[in-house]
């Protein structure tokens, strides 16, 4: 009876050991963040965008992060002034928040996949950005700010990818 035991026992601590032995460190660790994207919550978004050559919209690359596919989202774009310091002296909505943006590729939206939506400026202040240098990539004068109410999923999930 004895002998029985010490040979579980033994079988035990060898299961243990290739068990522990096959795990990798931080297995339990969130993923860690893109340091390109700003963090939104349920979205992130680069912070290099490409303002078009007319100045009359913006496309922003932005990372799904919800566990649905994202049909539409409205948001706020910003022109934000900054002082030497870095600090924001004001900010400018330069759209119409009320319009959305437009998938312009990576339809549909799918969980974790990063896709290029373009949002539509106010054309009055079209001649304000092309005195910033509009028709460019630039990382610091536009901030985009999204709520997850201005998120939208469609009503029925669109099918799974294709297996490559």
């Amino acid at each position: 009876m004895k002998s029985s035991a010490k040979i579980i026992f033994l079988y035990f601590i060898l299961a243990m050991g290739l068990t522990l032995s096959n795990t990798q460190n931080g297995f339990a660790q969130a993923p860690p963040e893109d340091e390109d994207f700003n963090n939104l919550g349920a979205i992130s978004y680069d912070k290099e965008y490409e303002l078009s050559p007319e100045s009359d919209h913006i496309t922003y690359r932005i990372k799904n992060k919800t566990a649905r596919t994202i049909d539409k989202i409205y948001a706020w774009i910003y022109d934000t002034d900054e002082d030497e310091e870095g600090k924001t002296t004001s900010s400018t909505l330069v759209n119409n928040p009320h319009r959305g943006g437009i998938i312009t590729l990576g339809k549909p939206h799918r969980p974790g996949d990063i896709a290029e939506w373009r949002f539509p400026l106010i054309k009055t202040l079209t001649t304000k950005i092309e005195g910033l240098g509009g028709g460019g990539v630039n990382s610091k004068t536009f901030t985009l700010r999204v709520s997850n109410k201005g998120i939208f999923h469609p009503i029925v999930e669109p099918p799974a990818k294709p297996k490559e």
